[in-house]
């Protein structure tokens, strides 16, 4: 059974949105294991065992948001080499969240589907709609 794996730092819970989003997407197809987590609550065991991981942060300052660090560093201890890795997030104005998300993950050896997804401000339903696609997506390639 593939598993991904759903983690988001969020400020304004905008972020967090297209995080279950993104998971609701994945869970649509059968068999497919996900867990979907705030980065505060998430621990190298959440991912150490998931076929995908899918990162989200928001942009704060023009930087990613500050509260994934801990987990960030705790991925780059593990072998995540050849893994999916997905990046998303929401932002104002600058956007630097997904490439550093993207950035950690290539840095981690995994296989980053790129550009990432992004929402300008509070997601709409368009892009609510793109991340549960993304996670329909993800899960598909997985179970093939």
């Amino acid at each position: 059974m593939p598993k991904i794996a759903v983690i988001y730092a969020s400020g304004l819970g905008r972020t967090k949105k297209m995080a279950e989003a993104i998971a609701n997407g994945a869970m649509s197809i059968e068999g497919t294991e996900v867990l979907l987590k705030d980065a505060f609550e998430a621990s190298p065991n959440d991912i150490v065992d998931a076929d995908a991981i899918a990162l989200g942060g928001s942009t704060y300052n023009y930087k990613l948001i500050k509260s994934i660090d801990p987990l960030l560093k705790e991925m780059a201890k593990l072998d995540l080499k050849g893994r999916v890795g997905v990046a998303f997030g929401s932002y104002g104005w600058s956007g630097e969240s997904i490439p550093t998300l993207i950035a950690h993950m290539k840095s981690f050896g995994m296989n980053v589907v790129e550009p990432g997804t992004a929402a300008i401000q509070v997601p709409s339903k368009d892009d609510i709609e793109k991340c549960f696609h993304l996670g329909r997506t993800i899960a598909t390639g997985l179970r093939s």
